[in-house]
């Protein structure tokens, strides 16, 4: 191992499937933990893609923490299509305890489809959508950081309700925006941003990232918060991206979105066509982080 496949101090994290019998799961999340990867995220779906298997993100999550020891586990991420922040709050909880205290607790705004119109509400608007996500970041964060909450929204309420969370018990919230308003409540509430690959308005991948970036900055800013205490995690492979074409193809995209202070980069597990390839690419990656 001559040279760093990602520059000093960037860590590597996988997005996991729930999408397989768990002994094959439970495999992917012993080989990742061995080759050294710091986290592994799992897709929070009701469904995607039509697949006959997708098993509960937070079960197979418990599951996973109770098997490995040292990697981290997170959401990617819970929303407020089908989760209440008062259950999904409770879980955080929960999972904190069996892992050790490896869980965060990543959340996004969801969009329409399955996960939306499961529970018979909706359609929302894209503001409604934006304040049903604000309100769920919160309270939930409340619940985490407090012995008792008790709050009412428009969307989302809680009455009297002591979970065990506090300042001692608050487990880590990771917030995934890209627009004005969620790069806001990421600036106010959140320990970690997530972000993706993908192309926008023109904009390729990297330069849309780098935007967002600029803007979370000034959220921050407005905040009266240092951007440097807020952590930020890309997921290449999503979009534009491919790292795991070759070692070289990884180094260069995570030397470049360092460059935007993103200290985390997380890929998606191969599946499918090349993916003997690309998982002894990211063997190599971990081996040399």
């Amino acid at each position: 191992m001559t040279e760093d496949a990602a520059p000093r101090g960037t860590a590597v994290d996988v997005v996991l499937w729930p999408d397989g019998p768990w002994p094959e799961l439970r495999e992917r999340w012993l080989l990742a933990e061995r080759w050294g990867l710091r986290r592994g995220w799992l897709w929070d779906h009701l469904d995607l893609g039509g697949r006959p298997v997708w098993h509960d993100a937070w079960t197979v999550l418990a599951a996973a923490a109770a098997t490995t020891s040292r990697i981290g586990l997170g959401t990617m991420v819970a929303s407020p299509n089908f989760r209440h922040p008062v259950t999904a709050a409770k879980a955080a909880l929960a999972l904190d305890a069996v892992s050790g205290g490896r869980f965060v607790l990543g959340v996004g705004a969801g969009g329409p489809g399955v996960d939306s119109d499961a529970l018979g509400e909706g359609p929302w608007t894209p503001a409604e959508r934006a304040e049903r996500f604000r309100e769920w970041v919160e309270l939930g964060d409340d619940l985490l950081s407090r012995d008792r909450v008790t709050s009412s929204g428009r969307w989302f309420s809680a009455r009297d309700v002591a979970l065990g969370g506090g300042p001692s018990r608050r487990v880590p919230v990771a917030v995934a925006a890209t627009g004005p308003r969620g790069l806001a409540l990421a600036a106010a509430r959140a320990d970690l941003w997530i972000t993706q690959d993908v192309a926008r308005a023109g904009r390729t991948a990297w330069e849309e990232v780098r935007r967002q970036s600029a803007a979370l900055d000034e959220a921050c800013a407005r905040r009266g918060r240092e951007a440097g205490t807020l952590s930020r995690l890309v997921v290449l492979g999503y979009g534009d991206e491919r790292p795991l074409d070759s070692v070289e193809a990884f180094r260069d995209a995570a030397g470049r979105y360092a460059a935007l202070g993103f200290g985390t980069v997380a890929v998606l597990w191969p599946t499918g066509p090349r993916s003997r390839e690309r998982l002894a690419v990211l063997e190599d990656v971990a081996a040399r982080g």
